[in-house]
């Protein structure tokens, strides 16, 4: 049964989740720019590289769910690899798109484009974003540490890029990508401030094993 109604307040995410140590990492990260600067929005969401982000579709969520687990089915974990802090498409992330010599890393690339050939069907336009992971060759695979309040407030970028350069942090240069999880969100308005007012449900994961993805609900 859908969460969702005819004027639906819900949208869909498909995201990668890190290894726990880098998760533990952007938490605290998070938190601490909230406290320091008051930036919310990347708090509001579980740590995660988007794959397709802030989905919005009339297809109920069985489906959304059935077509991400077919397309996932012949996808076998990788290596991703943390090359370190980047600026782009106005914020400040971590970039997890390319492999260390700065080619992109297939493995992500790969996974980026069968999450998109299964959503791109039932999603509508997401008329809120610069870079749309449903756009092959616009969207480079991340980690946010700062982003939608930068783009309202870009003066303040290199103050926070200096704040967060300066942690001197070590995260994993490198992890198995291996859990890709379907979140439903909800917004009173996705075209204000959405960030400030977002929930979230987390509604089911897959594992990527070297030959095949399991749902980890049924597992």
């Amino acid at each position: 049964m859908s969460a969702q109604t005819a004027a639906s307040p819900f949208r869909y995410g498909v995201f990668l989740r890190p290894d726990p140590r880098t998760c533990a990492l952007l938490t605290d990260l998070h938190l601490l720019l909230r406290q320091s600067y008051g930036l919310v929005s990347c708090a509001a969401y579980p740590p995660h590289a988007t794959l397709a982000g802030n989905v919005p579709t009339d297809a109920p969520e069985d489906e959304l769910a059935d077509r991400i687990g077919a397309a996932l089915s012949d996808t076998s974990a990788f290596t991703a690899y943390n090359t370190g802090i980047e600026k782009g498409g106005g914020g400040i992330g971590f970039n997890l798109h390319d492999l260390p010599d700065g080619s992109p890393n297939p493995g992500i690339t790969n996974l980026l484009d069968v999450v998109r050939q299964a959503m791109a069907p039932v999603a509508k336009p997401m008329d809120h974003y610069r870079a749309n992971p449903l756009d092959p060759g616009c969207f480079r695979a991340h980690l946010s540490i700062a982003s939608h309040e930068l783009l309202l407030r870009p003066e303040l970028r290199p103050e926070i890029l200096d704040f967060v350069r300066g942690l001197a942090w070590d995260p994993p240069h490198s992890f198995t990508a291996d859990t890709v999880s379907l979140f439903r969100f909800r917004s009173p308005d996705w075209h204000a401030r959405w960030w400030r007012h977002m929930t979230w449900d987390h509604i089911r994961s897959w594992r990527l094993w070297p030959t095949a993805a399991v749902n980890l609900d049924a597992a």
